[in-house]
């Protein structure tokens, strides 16, 4: 916030590299959700962790699952469905689905943390997203997928990887291995993130591109993590 103030003292506007905001996969559920009145969506991320992984993953990212690999997702929610700590009307905690782990790390601290997490947010809105985020949910990399449900039956999906997306991550990975192959993954993302971004900036467009992220949406899907975070937690405990 104290960053948001000095941009805002400065007036430059500053905008985030939340590449998930632009990705096809996620625009495509977008479309389908409007054209659908009542509909939900749901937000599954899957990293490719293995469960003698897990220490380590919680020690590197110890400001947790929301905070990390569930971010993304949050600064989804942020941009296009307007929730904040102050719109949520209720989270309903996936307590089948989800799971915290107090672990061990490589230095001999503990460290808890969700290795997997479920949650729906109904705004006061009515609206209706859900998130399934798992650190080992994968075992091929890792992949991200966008249901729109309605009526209680799944009506649109779309995923990333694709078969086109994977064939040229192992094409470039092969040509290329000291490179990571999440690079590959998200190169494309990225470049439509900096077309977007730098075409506004040099046509003086007012406000920010359509579905950048900016540090305003940063804050709050900060805020969401922060506030899921104990809430998850506590959900989850009563539950045992």
């Amino acid at each position: 916030e104290e960053m948001r103030a000095y941009a805002n003292s400065k007036g430059v506007p500053v905008f985030m590299g939340y590449n998930k905001n632009v990705t096809p996969y996620v625009r495509k559920a977008l479309e389908e959700a409007k054209k659908r009145p009542g509909s939900t969506t749901t937000y599954i991320h899957n990293n490719a962790y293995t469960e003698a992984e897990l220490p380590e993953c919680f020690e590197r990212n110890a400001e947790g699952l929301l905070k990390n690999m569930a971010i993304h997702e949050l600064a989804l929610l942020a941009t296009y469905w307007g929730v904040t700590v102050d719109t949520i009307e209720s989270v309903t905690p996936d307590a089948d689905f989800s799971r915290c782990l107090t672990l061990k790390g490589p230095s001999g601290e503990t460290f808890t943390d969700f290795s997997k997490a479920g949650f729906t947010i109904a705004t006061k809105e009515g609206q209706q997203i859900t998130l399934l985020i798992d650190r080992c949910g994968s075992d091929a990399g890792g992949n991200s997928v966008a249901i729109v449900s309605q009526d209680g039956g799944e009506v649109f999906r779309s995923e990333t990887p694709d078969e086109e997306l994977i064939q040229t991550v192992e094409a470039a990975a092969k040509a290329d291995p000291d490179m990571m192959p999440y690079f590959f993954l998200q190169s494309d993302d990225y470049q439509v993130l900096k077309e977007l971004t730098t075409s506004h900036v040099l046509q003086g467009k007012p406000g920010a591109p359509e579905g950048i992220a900016t540090l305003d949406v940063a804050i709050d899907a900060l805020k969401l993590a922060e506030y899921l975070t104990p809430t998850l937690q506590e959900a989850l405990a009563v539950a045992k």
